[in-house]
């Protein structure tokens, strides 16, 4: 595998696994809190959901739709249906989101069934998530390594790269590296590095 691609691969992969260590801990978290062994800490909830819907809108997708996928529609026809179903799910998020934000704010508001309304509505946004994830990575990739020329790997590790670079200078990589770090070092023991 070349240079190029190993480093895009290995970047899209890495910020799936963050978005989902975020879903993830979202949905354990409220687990821990129906099962009243935790209180709600609703500052480090809507950090959370704040993350999951501004990471990838701002950064990741527009990353994914402007070089892999555009690149990958250049050189076959063979991912036109797979890459439609995946902009449109891009295209679905924030509506899944916006039910995740208002179930969160009945929640904090005392509204009556809103902690099972919040963990239905993870629970959909989480699978929704997972299948996303999953197609990207078991049908997207592959088709790409089998399709894209060392030179489009050359762009699409280009662009993914200033994602993670601080020399890049963008305030929202620095911004989202921050949060996902408070995020981390917020979430309760084992899930999280904070106090249990």
């Amino acid at each position: 595998m070349s240079d190029s691609k190993s480093k895009a691969i290995n970047i899209i992969r890495a910020e799936h696994r963050a978005l989902g260590a975020v879903i993830n801990n979202i949905k354990a978290l409220l687990q821990e809190v129906q099962a009243e062994r935790t209180t709600m800490d609703f500052r480090l909830f809507w950090a959370m959901v704040y993350y999951i819907d501004a990471f990838p809108d701002r950064l990741h997708h527009p990353k994914e739709d402007d070089w892999l996928f555009a690149c990958l529609k250049q050189r076959t026809q063979l991912a036109d249906s797979l890459i439609d179903a995946l902009q449109s799910q891009h295209q679905a998020e924030p509506a899944a989101l916006a039910g995740l934000r208002r179930d969160l704010g009945n929640f904090e508001a005392g509204v009556p069934g809103s902690l099972e309304a919040l963990q239905s509505t993870v629970a959909s946004y989480a699978d929704f998530s997972w299948k996303h994830l999953r197609a990207e990575e078991n049908e997207l990739l592959p088709l790409a390594e089998a399709h894209l020329l060392a030179s489009d790997w050359d762009a699409i590790a280009h662009a993914f790269a200033q994602n993670a670079d601080p020399l890049a200078g963008s305030s929202d990589n620095e911004r989202f590296d921050a949060l996902f770090h408070d995020i981390v070092n917020r979430t309760p023991a084992p899930l999280g590095l904070g106090a249990a």
